[in-house]
């Protein structure tokens, strides 16, 4: 009789393991509560956003209108095409100061740099009244700007210098001196060195000071409110004006949704193209 023919006396072992569960470890417990806390926090932040596009859209009766945004082609493309004007002088005047200051504080052994800079920064520090107040009384006494447009981009840029200043020092001191002590070894003259070497390597920093002055300016109106001539009204300063003569109607919510959306598609722009990097400004000096 062939082994194969014999039948076999070992016992047949079925398998009793269970499906593993899921168990509920203090690790897992701890990253449901933080992501619930990062949704909590997100649904804080863009409830009173989500709110004012749904109340821009109300019409008679708790219908819908989109005539609500006719105004935006309106009288109000005028404030808009203001504040635009006022944005770009001031980013553009921030970033003549800013850039050569940045390379100064960075590059060159001044004494009390870190002092400088706390002092440069201190527009970020006072209240927009004080600002505005504080303007108000320079301009009537000392330059005469209360009735033209510079009073006013001026304004901006001091308020606004900062934001400028501290991503360009941060880009600069990611840059290697030794990038700009090679050009100059290979007979590169200082300006050369700067316009050729310097500025496009630090060119997400300029990038993060465009966009952060751009925005402030852009939505800025309570300093606006103390030193704007006459004649020049904002979209921030004419949404401020409807609000407080007439109340929110729908068609002020509509002018103040646009306004979100033209700083949300900038801001969204340059983390697209630049990150988040040059706005952490972890270091400085």
């Amino acid at each position: 009789m062939s082994a194969s023919s014999v039948p076999s006396t070992a016992p047949l072992v079925t398998s009793t393991r269970r499906p593993a569960r899921r168990r509920w470890t203090s690790r897992r417990m701890t990253d449901i509560l933080s992501h619930g806390y990062i949704w909590f926090c997100l649904a804080v932040f863009v409830l009173p956003f989500t709110a004012l596009l749904v109340y821009s859209f109300t019409g008679p009766g708790g219908t819908y209108a989109i005539e609500n945004f006719q105004y935006v082609l309106g009288s109000f493309g005028e404030n808009l095409w203001w504040s635009i004007r006022v944005s770009v002088l001031s980013v553009a005047i921030d970033l003549a100061i800013a850039l050569p200051a940045a390379y100064a504080i960075v590059r060159y052994p001044v004494p009390g740099k870190r002092l400088i800079y706390s002092l440069l920064s201190l527009p970020l520090y006072v209240p927009g009244a004080v600002i505005g107040l504080s303007l108000v009384i320079a301009y009537n006494f000392t330059y005469h700007l209360t009735t033209s447009i510079w009073g006013l981009v001026l304004a901006m840029v001091v308020g606004t210098f900062p934001l400028m200043l501290t991503p360009i020092i941060v880009a600069l001191k990611d840059l290697p001196v030794s990038f700009e002590e090679a050009a100059e070894c290979l007979g590169a003259s200082r300006w050369q060195t700067f316009r050729r070497i310097v500025f496009p390597l630090i060119g997400p920093g300029l990038s993060a000071g465009l966009m952060l002055a751009f925005i402030i300016v852009f939505n800025e109106y309570l300093v606006t409110l103390f030193v704007h001539p006459s004649d020049v009204t904002t979209a921030p300063l004419r949404i401020f004006n409807l609000v407080r003569t007439a109340g929110l109607l729908p068609t002020t919510a509509a002018l103040a949704v646009t306004m979100q959306l033209i700083s949300f598609a900038t801001v969204l722009v340059f983390f697209r193209v630049f990150g988040t990097r040059y706005l952490k400004a972890t270091y400085l000096i």
